[in-house]
């Protein structure tokens, strides 16, 4: 039985219906034959049908964030690392913890900035806290956020905490840098400094059904004020020898692929990676790895199909 079959079957068992119905969708978007057209479209129109509302954003909104439906995640092909743990549970527990604060007027902001270098798998790390906590992922968009009108920006920002005070989500600002970096700095533009200070006003007014998550490759140059917005700060770090390896392995073995050698051979990842390279690389780029890997596999199976068919 196909595994996406399977996770429909549980989702279904479990009474999990946005699941099931995510997973339907997989299932559907994977028949391909002519007899099954009709039954496929119709199911699907029914599935379009009852999408979430969350996903139909609100005008004032709609281009300055992007909404991901975080129910289904690639757990097999996601390496969680003992630091990353902890920072998922922390997070989580004061999530449901400020709930409880807030009933006797103790206000305290479920909020994670995660830092370290560019591509080591912060905002992967971001949605998969979505994921855990069963929240929409919500991704800012700065390139329409920031505007070169006076006011435009903080009249964005406060679009958006408006939006999120009656829509529960994760609420991430990837590359927080893009709008908080020091102030009192010689370069100063005093529109960015107010930008700051609105993002902080809005942050101290956040509702207690929102997770806050900011990610920065630059946590030295983030406004100390506005870093202590966020309680929870975690460093990722770069991959060991073992992690780059795992990491391989967990994401090679999630693709089944007739005839390719890590189906056909258990240890062929191991003498396939130089991990010994590969320490200190970003996770981005072992995922590059295996995926142009998984490439050229999917084309030599396509070059043999042709080369059946016309022999």
């Amino acid at each position: 039985m196909d595994k996406n079959v399977k996770l429909l079957l549980q989702s279904v068992c479990s009474a999990d219906i946005r699941k099931a119905q995510n997973y339907a969708r997989i299932v559907l978007d994977s028949l391909n034959s002519e007899k099954d057209r009709v039954f496929k479209a119709e199911l699907l129109r029914m599935l379009d049908a009852q999408k979430s509302p969350f996903t139909e954003l609100p005008p004032s909104v709609k281009s300055l964030i992007n909404v991901e439906d975080t129910s289904i995640f690639p757990n097999e092909r996601f390496l969680l690392r003992g630091t990353e743990e902890k920072a998922v549970n922390e997070t989580l527990k004061t999530y449901k913890a400020s709930k409880k604060l807030s009933e006797i007027g103790i206000p305290y902001l479920p909020a994670l900035l995660l830092h370290g270098s560019s591509g080591c798998g912060k905002t992967t790390l971001a949605r998969y806290i979505a994921h855990k906590a069963e929240l929409p992922f919500c991704c800012v968009r700065f390139s329409n956020l920031v505007c070169s009108h006076l006011g435009e920006t903080q009249s964005n920002l406060a679009k958006i905490f408006d939006f999120i005070r009656s829509n529960p989500c994760v609420l991430c600002f990837d590359e927080l840098d893009a709008i908080g970096l020091k102030r009192g700095q010689m370069q100063d533009v005093g529109e960015m400094n107010r930008i700051v200070i609105a993002i902080m006003q809005e942050l101290d007014s956040v509702p207690k059904n929102v997770i806050i998550i900011g990610t920065t490759n630059r946590f030295a140059d983030i406004d100390p004020a506005l870093a202590r917005r966020f309680p929870i700060q975690y460093e990722l770090q770069p991959l060991t020898f073992d992690d780059a390896k795992c990491l391989a392995h967990k994401f090679l073995t999630s693709v089944d692929i007739a005839a390719a050698p890590w189906t056909t051979s258990p240890y062929w990842i191991d003498t396939w990676g130089s991990f010994t390279l590969w320490e200190g690389i970003p996770a981005s780029q072992v995922i590059k790895k295996c995926t142009d890997l998984i490439v050229d596999q999917i084309i030599l199976q396509l070059d043999k199909e042709n080369t059946d068919e016309n022999s």
